[in-house]
């Protein structure tokens, strides 16, 4: 695979090349989106990446090479990248990165590298997230009591790490927001009717094998959050339009449990939001906090957003 890297900053487009060189990929870097156009004419490009500034020329690239994929990084809030994924299905990741003299997230740059080069491969195990030796907890939630249970653990979990009670609230909240979407939104009957996203309010006891799972985990630097139902059925456009509506201040969106605000409660909580879909399968939700930011970097750092396989454009 081969790699376009448009990078205005030298010494970060020296570091991401290592990067992509580190995964297996060549790349080469360019300063200039003018210079875009002649390089994705060779047959080998097969990635055009640049920070959503350049988003522009990354979907021209898309639409002048089909087949060709796109990612973006930015210091900037995402919903001002969030109209390059609604434009364009083949662009299907945003890497917050602190500011425009850093490159993105080494790990979380590595990690959309080595699954573009093996699509197939599916999600990586919670593990993939953060450093050997990490602590956590799995449970398989069945019931709107047992929901708020869990929920209250997450909560304690995250508290006893010493860390701000802010931080054990979102994480609390972002589980609630992620199960309520694997409990009420996900389940659909034999015909793909929606089973109990009409009434979000009502309390409901699952089949055993509707149970979503979560799984809780840290390695003290990092928190990982993630969240499973069986049915596959989030689409890329829960996704990306629900968070474009969430962060405008639109309405509530019933049309699929409210994804608009919910997807905004997501984006609010998390560093990064990892969408993996196997559709009839599993949807697979994994959010990432990092525990030593201050509050005040928590809120305004950018986020990082993936899409992964069916919830991703058309490949």
């Amino acid at each position: 695979m081969r790699a376009i890297v448009l990078e205005r900053n030298k010494l970060v487009g020296r570091r991401l090349v290592r990067y992509f060189l580190s995964a297996g990929v060549e790349a080469v870097v360019l300063e200039d989106p003018a210079q875009v156009p002649a390089a994705i004419a060779d047959p080998a490009v097969s990635l055009v990446c640049a920070d959503g500034f350049d988003g522009d020329a990354v979907r021209g690239a898309c639409r002048a090479r089909p087949g060709v994929r796109g990612l973006l990084w930015t210091a900037e809030p995402l919903r001002r990248s969030l109209r390059h994924l609604a434009e364009c299905n083949a662009i299907n990741h945003v890497l917050g990165r602190k500011d425009f003299e850093s490159p993105p997230r080494p790990w979380e740059m590595m990690m959309v590298l080595r699954r573009a080069l093996d699509p197939a491969a599916g999600p990586p195990p919670i593990g993939a997230y953060l450093d050997w030796g990490y602590t956590g907890f799995e449970e398989k939630v069945g019931s709107t009591q047992h929901r708020d249970q869990v929920v209250q653990r997450v909560q304690d979990f995250i508290l006893a790490l010493q860390v701000p009670k802010r931080l054990g609230e979102m994480m609390s909240e972002l589980a609630h927001e992620l199960l309520m979407n694997a409990m009420y939104d996900a389940p659909v009957d034999a015909s793909g009717q929606h089973k109990y996203a009409v009434d979000r309010k009502a309390e409901i006891t699952l089949p055993d094998d509707e149970h979503a799972r979560l799984r809780l985990a840290t390695d003290g630097t990092r928190v990982v959050l993630q969240v499973r139902d069986r049915f596959g059925g989030l689409e890329r456009k829960h996704v990306v339009d629900g968070l474009a509506r969430g962060l405008a201040g639109g309405e509530m969106d019933q049309s699929h449990g409210g994804a608009g605000l919910g997807m905004a409660v997501c984006h609010h909580n998390a560093l990064a939001m990892f969408f993996d879909v196997a559709r009839g399968r599993h949807t697979e939700v994994t959010a990432m906090v990092e525990l030593d930011l201050n509050l005040r970097e928590v809120r305004t750092l950018a986020r990082s957003l993936h899409l992964f396989d069916a919830v991703a454009g058309p490949q």
